[in-house]
């Protein structure tokens, strides 16, 4: 019986490691394979190509630009919603928490589908501000916009991944530094924030 069980765990590892090495090792191989062969040799003459010209290298840093502002602000935005739900009891929470848990969920096709449904040229939202509230249309195509859906879109996991810690924190610490005369936003600072380092630094790696 255990041998069979071992076989089953074994042979579902095997096919694991497969599929990982078919949908994931292969084609960053291949990609480097051909950025890294030119003409049937070995160069770096697409490397050259592609920093030498100012189109390849300006997409390069707006890419950058757009992930650091990104990352910077669902962390912002996910540990400060995590803190609010983990310290607070306020009606509808467990349904916000919910929907929350959804949007984590929900495809990357879907979402991006319904951003432009919600905030496109023709999107609901945009009809909304523009022709109710007559104010300017969020443009979701500049780099404003695709910071604002990607951070809606990535917060949440930042915001599962703080809570858990949260809730895991020991209310003692927190007491201890108020009898130590520490009140208001210092025990934060001092208390929770060091113990939050690790999970801040580890949950932007959920976004790769």
């Amino acid at each position: 019986m255990e041998c069979k069980k071992l076989n089953i765990w074994t042979t579902s590892s095997f096919f694991i490691f497969l599929t990982y090495l078919v949908f994931l090792v292969y084609p960053i191989v291949t990609v480097l394979k051909q950025a890294l062969i030119h003409e049937g040799q070995f160069s770096l003459a697409n490397f050259v190509t592609f920093f030498s010209k100012v189109y390849y290298s300006e997409t390069l840093v707006n890419s950058f630009k757009v992930s650091i502002t990104a990352t910077v602000t669902s962390l912002v935005v996910g540990t400060l919603l995590a803190y609010l739900f983990s310290m607070y009891d306020f009606k509808g929470k467990k349904f916000l928490q919910i929907l929350i848990i959804i949007a984590s969920m929900s495809a990357p096709f879907v979402g991006a589908y319904s951003w432009v449904l919600l905030l496109g040229r023709n999107g609901v939202i945009t009809k909304f501000l523009t022709n109710a509230l007559h104010l300017p249309a969020i443009d979701i195509y500049g780099f404003k916009g695709i910071v604002l859906v990607f951070t809606l879109q990535l917060f949440p996991l930042v915001f599962l991944y703080v809570a858990g810690t949260m809730n895991s924190i020991d209310n003692s610490l927190l007491e201890a530094a108020e009898s130590m005369g520490s009140f208001g936003f210092k025990p934060i600072v001092t208390v929770v924030l060091p113990l939050l380092v690790p999970t801040l630094l580890a949950a932007p790696c959920l976004y790769l």
